[in-house]
């Protein structure tokens, strides 16, 4: 199956999925500062649980650098929230004491006969809900002011918009995003083995990361249709993605295969444009060794049909008719060459 990608030239509007959704979610931090220290890094990501817990979205993991980060995630299809679910989200995002605020206030609002008040604002928090948008605002938001607050800055402190790319929710697409995700602190010098790094979801889960190995986990028994994979396994897969040798073909637990399992080769040549950018590799792994836009670029990633099915649905009319269609090579999988679509001059 050979994987493409959808161009992104100028900006328009986020590509979001109808229901389920998989992304990969990329957000820098402005003016090219380096603000996430060890201690900002274990803020920042705490942040994103809580909004995650709150939101439903799925982290399966992320990267935290020092000057943005990376999150591969699911956001499931929209459903109700009971008011007993929506209060346990809300102390997830929250905490006891802030959440104790708003009961207050609640109870405050039904006393005087406004219980309207009170619906309004639980509808509200409901919208928040299973939405990429809001959960990336979410925390963004929470930590700038945090940070603001903590250090007596001003301003927002990110890079304007995250970039998001809509991923096919297949074996190659989810894991080979999860192992450029996890390759980031190695790719940048940071570490000498993904495993080593404190804060990318598989270097957090071989420290015993309870929730980051639950993320991996949840990714494995995604992508080969099982139902609660082991830490055992999501290091299996994980490892074999990251070293690029997975096998040719993977065998699902009803018996069926996996038939855009990774290639084995080993040949780790990267041949790069005049612009250094990556057209052509040898193996999985010198691409994923290799800082590759595709990755952090575009609009969706996946199987052929996929991308185009994407384009097809998505883009407005306008861009449709001056789309072309390009020979990509589409390096950044190792795919000899696949077509792309992107909005004409």
């Amino acid at each position: 199956m050979e994987y493409v990608v959808v161009s992104q030239s100028m900006r328009r509007p986020r590509i979001k999925a109808e229901g389920e959704g998989f992304y990969h979610v990329v957000s820098r931090i402005g003016g090219k500062r380096f603000l996430i220290d060890e201690t900002e890094k274990a803020i920042l990501l705490g942040m994103i649980r809580g909004a995650a817990a709150f939101s439903g979205v799925e982290v399966y993991t992320y990267a935290v650098m020092s000057n943005h980060f990376h999150l591969l995630v699911r956001v499931p299809r929209k459903r109700d929230v009971s008011d007993q679910e929506l209060e346990k989200r809300m102390i997830a995002l929250y905490g006891p004491a802030k959440f104790n605020a708003v009961l207050k206030k609640w109870a405050r609002w039904a006393k005087n006969h406004q219980e309207d008040r009170m619906e309004d604002e639980k509808a509200r928090m409901r919208a928040r809900m299973y939405d990429l948008s809001q959960f990336c605002k979410t925390f963004k938001e929470a930590y700038t002011q945090d940070y603001n607050r903590r250090h007596e800055n001003t301003g927002t402190i990110w890079e304007g918009r995250f970039r998001s790319i809509l991923l096919e929710g297949s074996f190659r697409a989810l894991t080979t995003v999860a192992g450029y995700i996890h390759l980031n602190p190695v790719r940048a010098a940071v570490v000498e083995r993904a495993e080593d790094s404190n804060w990318t979801g598989y270097g957090a889960g071989f420290k015993g990361d309870a929730v980051a190995q639950a993320g991996l986990c949840a990714l494995v028994s995604r992508v080969y249709g099982a139902k609660d994979a082991t830490w055992d396994r999501a290091v299996e897969v994980c490892s074999d993605t990251i070293k690029g040798h997975a096998p040719v073909s993977a065998t699902l637990p009803s018996g069926g295969p996996v038939v855009d399992a990774f290639p084995s080769d080993k040949d780790d040549t990267v041949e790069t444009d005049e612009k250094g950018r990556p057209v052509r590799a040898g193996s999985l792994h010198a691409l994923l060794l290799h800082r590759a836009a595709g990755f952090v670029q575009g609009l969706a990633l996946g199987g052929e049909a996929f991308v185009k099915r994407v384009a097809k649905k998505k883009l407005p009319a306008r861009v449709r008719r001056r789309a072309e269609t390009l020979f990509d090579r589409c390096a950044f999988l190792g795919l000899e060459s696949a077509a792309g679509v992107r909005e004409g001059a």
